[in-house]
């Protein structure tokens, strides 16, 4: 339900980008608030999905826009409770990521240059 949230929130397309990182290598983890006991029944879907230990995967890429809007997104999600972690990707293989479960958000997609592979990933069901 989070990463619906996530998606409903921030979704932007733009042109093409320059050259992609090269490995996946995990920056930073935050740590969610540990939960004592099971959320009340008028809490909102966002305040009872952040009692997950489990941290929502981001992906960094070498341009400054998306880094700055990844943090951005992993902000809001930290505000709800969530952990976040950030993983440098090479942006042509973070939809594959994300159908491996290796990725769980991505919050930027540029059509231009990376259409093809986000939509196949889309026709796939993983994204």
């Amino acid at each position: 339900m989070l990463i619906c949230v996530v998606f409903a929130l921030v979704a932007s397309a733009c042109g093409s980008d320059g050259e992609d990182a090269a490995e996946d290598v995990a920056v930073a983890t935050t740590a969610a608030p540990a939960a004592a006991e099971a959320p009340a029944a008028d809490e909102t879907p966002a305040a009872a999905a952040g009692d997950s230990s489990d941290p929502i995967k981001m992906p960094i890429h070498n341009w400054s826009s998306q880094i700055a809007g990844v943090y951005a997104v992993g902000a809001i999600l930290e505000a709800v409770g969530a952990s976040v972690e950030y993983i440098s990707a090479d942006s042509s293989a973070v939809y594959t990521a994300m159908c491996e479960g290796d990725m769980d958000v991505v919050h930027e997609v540029w059509e231009g240059a990376f259409g093809v592979p986000f939509q196949e990933q889309v026709d796939a069901g993983c994204v």
